[in-house]
């Protein structure tokens, strides 16, 4: 048996140029979804609603990073929904900088695709042991920032997917 989830995680989506406005150097993406995620624990699916996800840090002017280095700050999130279809999204906002404009061409170039977020777990719920694989609800979770990685964990969402069907959770989901 593994120990319950806790302290902070990551997990990565996908950037779409065409949730990206040039003008305002701002992009548009979705940072979290209930797709599950294979950790060293088991089986993790983010609870997406407002009641679960902690979203002040992000409300609150987080930072948009670059493979989650605290050092390497490229823009700012502007704002922060969760929507109908249980996704998280944030419209971020590049800096001026020399490292902010290099990051922002590559996103707009295509080049810099992969989101990933940056997240507390507070509280999660066994829901599933099916052969020795277990699966948690995170009911209570809190992003701290978002970041542009070369290596995504959750594909299923990113920038400009706001029409993509929500993914199946797994296990029981808590009445609302």
């Amino acid at each position: 048996r593994h120990p319950a989830p806790s302290g902070c995680t990551e997990r990565a989506l996908l950037v779409e140029r065409q949730a990206v406005d040039e003008a305002a150097r701002t992009a548009t993406l979705a940072f979290a979804s209930e797709t599950p995620y294979e950790r060293y624990w088991g089986i993790e699916v983010l609870d997406c609603t407002p009641t679960s996800m902690r979203t002040g840090r992000l409300r609150s002017g987080a930072n948009l990073l670059c493979d989650h280095d605290s050092r390497d700050v490229v823009g700012v999130v502007e704002s922060v929904e969760i929507g109908a279809d249980r996704v998280g999204r944030a419209v971020v906002r590049f800096g001026k900088s020399a490292r902010a404009e290099e990051v922002w061409q590559d996103v707009l170039g295509g080049i810099r695709r992969n989101v990933s977020v940056g997240y507390m777990i507070h509280k999660a719920v066994l829901v599933e042991s099916d052969d020795g694989v277990e699966t948690y609800r995170v009911t209570d979770f809190e992003p701290f920032e978002i970041s542009l990685v070369s290596v995504p964990a959750d594909a299923s969402v990113g920038v400009g997917r706001s029409a993509s069907p929500a993914p199946e959770p797994i296990g029981d989901t808590p009445d609302e």
